[in-house]
């Protein structure tokens, strides 16, 4: 087993435990995990069609429309007609939307603050900021 692989799948593991543990943070919220991801796919893109949306999340066309049913009906995403072409519906973020994904967010991040003043040193802090760079080009890569 190459030192690639091994340091790989470390990593999936570890990610794996902490994206459960960010999860787990999320117990004041109505919404699924998947429709806080299309959420914040909205809020990071703005409006987006339908298609693009389960492009983006690989799921199937039926599986967003059956979210996006239930985020229009919570009053946080809209459909509007495209001004280029009224044949196309956007999706877009409400205010609503954009005030429940802040609030997730800041629970979220306020956990990680609390959990990284608990477990690291200021040199650790460090390393791991210099790292960050490093994994956003991984959660990146699409290839």
């Amino acid at each position: 087993m190459s030192k690639t692989y091994e340091v790989a799948a470390s990593l999936r593991s570890t990610v794996t435990r902490l994206t459960r543990q960010l999860r787990k943070q999320n117990i004041s919220s109505a919404f699924s995990n998947a429709e806080l991801l299309t959420m914040g796919l909205l809020d990071q893109h703005g409006s987006m069609l339908p298609s693009a949306l389960a492009d983006l999340e690989r799921i199937s066309a039926q599986a967003i429309s059956q979210i996006i049913n239930r985020l229009v009906e919570a009053g946080v995403v809209d459909r509007t007609s495209d001004e280029s072409d009224k044949r196309k519906v956007l999706i877009t973020l409400t205010q609503a939307g954009k005030t429940h994904l802040d609030e997730n967010r800041r629970i979220k991040e306020e956990w990680l603050v609390k959990a990284m003043d608990n477990l690291f040193s200021t040199e650790e802090l460090a390393l791991i900021e210099a790292f960050l760079p490093l994994l956003q080009r991984l959660a990146e890569y699409n290839g």
